[in-house]
């Protein structure tokens, strides 16, 4: 029985890798705590009169306010203070009365980013005026305020609502507050209107057009602009939130088309009790964050795990982001019809097995027969290793069917992590290779395969994460398989691949605790990358020390839980199922780059645009 335990505390697409976490991980900024922004606020409102009016107390003329003590100061702090915070708590309510969607702490921090551009305006008029030694502030504090409305509508319409017209109403509430204070206090005239309203509609137009500008190349492509998918993606990132993860799981569905995938399972049965599924879908853990298929490990033990198995693990198949399944109604058909076929599946086969052998040194696949059924693991480490094409599991599963082996599961160790290296395209020299090498593996396997009974041990500690361990929920598994008179431990982390060279010493581990032979593999998960820093093999965040302490007390628990077990193999097709597919994710990389490069061009362009406007507008009105 696998044991299970919390961990402790911590002391591609074609023609190249696809890694769409490296894109939605800059959109994993989590906004400071309320106090934090509501203190920069008072701090900036603080400094904003002395940039804006010189040293206490000078500051506005306000009457009843002048009169006491740096009552002129005083004034000068309410002027900003009004619109900063009194505009940052009604932007909240404003934006869900008009059906958008904003945290206070969200709110808060806009509220402060409007306040730095004020700053950054009178700082930059005091410098104009120390040059020119004219001008008065009344104009460019009110080009200030206006200013706001360019980032505030900006932001609203990215994370609060898509659409201009329901995002401009809290957008404006800072603005206005700041005309109002400043028209109250400096004087109101008819100028002055004018100037305010010229600076809020270059304002609007600076952030329509970056808006427009940034979606053009996914309305091209897709239908869809990438600003409308940010509320959502940030929604599901930071709080699973049901109705995000559906808009999101609905926009990859809209873009995929469909497939078969196969489901190959080794089966480890205690009488009429099944122990252990291990099962090795076709199936790319992908594309990010938990949509679709990515945390697949975590998914299918969730469905399968107690009910059906006493435990469930799911090593890396041979597949590509093509093989994403982009929605959870499609996952759990998937998850359905594997259970039906292991609930059904027939008795195990003869009790005959072999050790897990290569066929020579630096094969790229070593094979164990266990009963009718071959297990086939690959790996290129110490190479770097990543994606294999799915393509190339299938030439090896029919050569195993060659060979006489009822079912065959192939695992992609996916343990050696170099930055956009180690993939195995069709057709490739390596793909070719390793067709041979596991073709090679399995006639070494079986030319060393005796009747032999299978003993199996199982121990899985859980309770690790990814910001801390590097790895998903399932964390780590050890399945010591027995047969042969060989002890052989498969340890499976959950996690998106391993830092080249840790593999070797982990390795080194099992087979000094066991006493025996081991592989280190991992799951692919792509959950592991929603971090700060986007990707996040193993190893990065967790040191070999610790990791090697993990391995050798799990693989304890295992060897301790030895015991005779008849092993099966399942296969399926799981026909018609919705993919990403080939093209795809080459498609929404390529716009996705096209996005960000135009957000940042005609970022720096329009806030320009409409400061200049602004400031010309001034002159020519004599502000």
């Amino acid at each position: 029985m696998g044991t299970e335990a919390s961990a402790p505390s911590a002391s591609h697409a074609e023609g190249g890798v696809y890694r769409p976490h490296e894109r939605t991980s800059r959109l994993r900024f989590t906004s400071p705590p309320a106090s934090v922004s509501a203190l920069g606020i008072l701090a900036l409102c603080l400094l904003l009169p002395v940039v804006a009016f010189g040293l206490p107390p000078a500051g506005p003329h306000v009457p009843g306010l002048s009169g006491l003590p740096g009552g002129g100061y005083l004034a000068g702090v309410l002027l900003f203070l009004v619109p900063g915070a009194l505009g940052a708590l009604a932007t909240t309510p404003l934006a869900k009365a008009f059906g958008g969607r904003l945290r206070m702490r969200r709110a808060l921090l806009l509220g402060l980013s409007g306040l730095f551009l004020v700053l950054a305006v009178l700082l930059l008029w005091r410098l104009v005026r120390g040059l020119s030694g004219s001008g008065t502030v009344e104009g460019p504090l009110l080009l200030a305020f206006g200013l706001t409305l360019w980032i505030r509508q900006l932001t609203l319409v990215a994370v609060s609502h898509r659409e201009h017209a329901r995002s401009l109403p809290a957008a404006l509430i800072v603005p206005l507050l700041g005309f109002v204070m400043a028209w109250g206090w400096l004087g109101l005239s008819a100028v002055r209107v004018v100037e305010g309203v010229a600076f809020l509609l270059l304002s609007l137009g600076g952030a329509v057009a970056l808006v427009t500008a940034t979606d053009r190349p996914m309305v091209r492509e897709f239908g869809q602009g990438g600003t409308s998918l940010l509320r959502p993606l940030m929604e599901h990132m930071s709080d699973r939130d049901p109705g995000a993860s559906q808009q999101m799981e609905a926009f990859f569905e809209g873009i995929s088309t469909r497939g078969d995938l196969k489901v190959g399972a080794l089966t480890f049965r205690e009488g009429s009790r099944l122990r252990l599924a291990l099962i090795a879908p076709a199936v790319h853990p992908g594309p990010f964050a938990e949509l679709g298929s990515s945390d697949l490990p975590h998914k299918l033990a969730q469905g399968l795990r107690g009910t059906l198995a006493d435990d469930v693990v799911v090593p890396h198949s041979p597949s590509t982001h093509a093989q994403d399944i982009p929605t959870s109604a499609e996952l759990a058909r998937l998850t359905s019809q594997l259970k039906q076929v292991l609930e059904t599946s027939g008795p195990p086969g003869e009790a005959r097995a072999s050790p897990l052998v290569a066929s020579r040194p630096g094969s790229l696949a070593r094979a164990q027969v266990l009963g009718e059924n071959v297990l086939i693991v690959l790996t290129q480490a110490p190479a770097p290793t990543d994606d294999i094409d799915y393509a190339l599991s299938e030439l090896i599963r029919e050569e195993a069917r060659r060979q006489g082996f009822a079912h065959a599961v192939i695992v992609d160790a996916h343990n050696s992590f170099v930055e956009n290296k180690g993939e195995i395209p069709f057709g490739s020299p390596e793909g070719f290779r390793l067709v041979a090498d596991a073709r090679e593996s399995m006639e070494a396997a079986r030319a060393k395969t005796v009747p032999s009974e299978v003993r199996l041990g199982l121990a899985h500690r859980r309770g690790f994460n990814p910001e801390e361990h590097g790895m998903g929920p399932e964390g780590l598994a050890v399945v010591l398989v027995e047969a042969a008179g060989v002890r052989t431990a498969y340890a499976l982390f959950d996690a998106n691949n391993l830092e080249k060279g840790l593999r070797d010493p982990l390795v080194r581990v099992l087979k000094e605790t066991i006493g025996g032979d081991g592989e280190v593999m991992t799951t692919d998960n792509h959950v592991v990358h929603e971090v700060q820093g986007a990707t996040n093999p193993l190893g990065r965040r967790r040191s070999v020390a610790e990791l090697s302490e993990d391995l050798r007390s799990v693989a304890r628990e295992a060897l301790a839980d030895l015991r005779p077990v008849r092993v099966g193999g399942v296969e399926t097709t799981v026909h018609d199922v919705k993919v990403l597919g080939p093209g795809v994710t080459t498609r929404l990389m390529t716009a996705l780059a096209d996005s960000f490069a135009i957000f940042w061009l005609f970022f720096v362009a329009s806030i320009t645009i409409a400061a200049l406007a602004g400031a010309l507008l001034l002159t020519v009105l004599g502000g």
